[in-house]
């Protein structure tokens, strides 16, 4: 039976971070994929904050997008804009990214093992876990000091160790198609209501020349319809995105699973470390997860290696507590303010859009002051503004109190 130092299952943005961190300090490493080429299927928008290319150095060549500003529609089109001056986020190729991320790791020593899958583990004694693995109809066992559970919004590892709970999920399904006529190409729009959108929201992405991502997401507990059902009653009838996508092709369709209402309170439980979706580290309001699963995996790393050396317990518990000081509580604050909009009718959330494109002093102040990750500040403006907090307190109680 083969021993590493670290195995880590999931190879896709978050899980091959870790990798690349704990292989390029020299520790045996094994990241485990369980599709045939990481990235495939892409089951995502894919807007990523531009820190996030600077801060880990990302592949660029992934970069098929620029969003400096969004349009946002309430359900009956009330349209308000937010524009930065300079570019806030990037649209990659999720399909891209994945593999350049799995392939650094790669180079530097972490030992790539793809058609993988993990079906279980156990805890031999303190020092070892034996990780289950079937690649085709072979099932082998390998041995590792740490385990990393970086596998997406399904997490075998984290159910089987009692970690995932209180955790929701929304389903979302895109379209990428041509020949869309959206606002304006590094404008993302935006879309809320539950008629069409029931707990989320839905989008145009645009890639340029003509083509988009257009999507949504769905609350499974709100509704009884399927993605697929809301996404086509939304490009039928509802009038803002009839107009921009009657003429498109569709040329993919993707989906997939995001958890909200995260992240999980414990992210170390012995010698396994939770990381990225399979942790709930993602944004309740949007569903993004990828800045903040880069951060967690680089405090993961520092801190696997760290114990390597050390032995000591307290420095995996390092990741967990430095995770949640530095950004666990917005993520919770992102899940405040979901549940909160979950309760809004459609009528009150016409009304607060009204309030907000009609306040040209607070949205100057986000355009100036905010960026897509600055949501808590956001808020902290809104509560500012007599009118806005009036209108937003309003609401809120009216939706508690139902």
């Amino acid at each position: 039976m083969k021993s590493y130092d670290v195995v880590v299952v999931g190879a896709g943005p978050i899980g091959s971070r870790v990798a690349y961190l704990t292989a390029k300090k020299g520790w045996k490493t094994l990241l485990v994929e369980e599709h045939k080429v990481p990235g495939k299927p892409s089951h995502c928008a894919g807007k990523i904050y531009v820190e996030a290319f600077k801060e880990f150095n990302l592949p660029r060549e992934a970069i098929v997008g620029r969003v400096r500003g969004a349009y946002f529609y309430s359900p009956k089109g009330y349209m308000f804009k937010v524009l930065r001056r300079s570019i806030d986020s990037y649209i990659v190729d999720r399909e891209i990214l994945d593999f350049r991320m799995a392939e650094e790791a790669s180079n530097v020593g972490a030992v790539l093992s793809l058609k993988t899958k993990c079906y279980g583990f156990e805890g031999e004694n303190r020092l070892w876990y034996t990780v289950k693995l079937k690649r085709g109809d072979e099932k082998f066992e390998v041995k590792t000091r740490v385990l990393v559970d970086a596998e997406g919004w399904n997490p075998i590892i984290a159910k089987k160790a009692g970690l995932w709970r209180n955790i929701k999920y929304l389903k979302g399904l895109q379209y990428e198609m041509d020949n869309v006529n959206f606002n304006h190409e590094e404008f993302v729009e935006l879309y809320f209501g539950e008629k069409f959108f029931p707990g989320f929201f839905g989008w145009i992405i645009p890639l340029g020349d003509g083509k988009a991502r257009v999507g949504l997401c769905v609350n499974k507990d709100l509704t009884l319809r399927s993605p697929a059902y809301h996404l086509k009653k939304a490009l039928k009838l509802n009038k803002e995105i009839f107009r921009k996508t009657r003429e498109g092709k569709v040329l993919k369709v993707f989906g997939g699973f995001i958890p909200i209402h995260g992240p999980l309170k414990r992210l170390v439980f012995g010698r396994i470390v939770l990381v990225g979706d399979s942790a709930g580290q993602v944004k309740s309001t949007t569903g993004g997860g990828i800045y903040f699963g880069l951060k967690a995996s680089d405090l993961a790393g520092e801190a696997i290696s760290n114990f390597l050396e050390s032995g000591k317990y307290g420095a995996l518990r390092f990741y967990e507590k430095a995770f949640w000081r530095s950004y666990g509580w917005r993520l919770k604050f992102t899940s405040f303010i979901r549940r909160l909009l979950d309760r809004f009718s459609d009528d009150e959330l016409d009304g607060l859009f009204r309030l907000v494109g009609e306040n040209k002093k607070f949205l100057a102040k986000v355009e100036k002051e905010c960026s897509s990750q600055s949501q808590v500040k956001v808020f902290g403006l809104m509560v500012k503004e007599p009118k806005l907090l009036l209108g937003l307190s309003k609401f809120a109680l009216k939706s508690f109190l139902w």
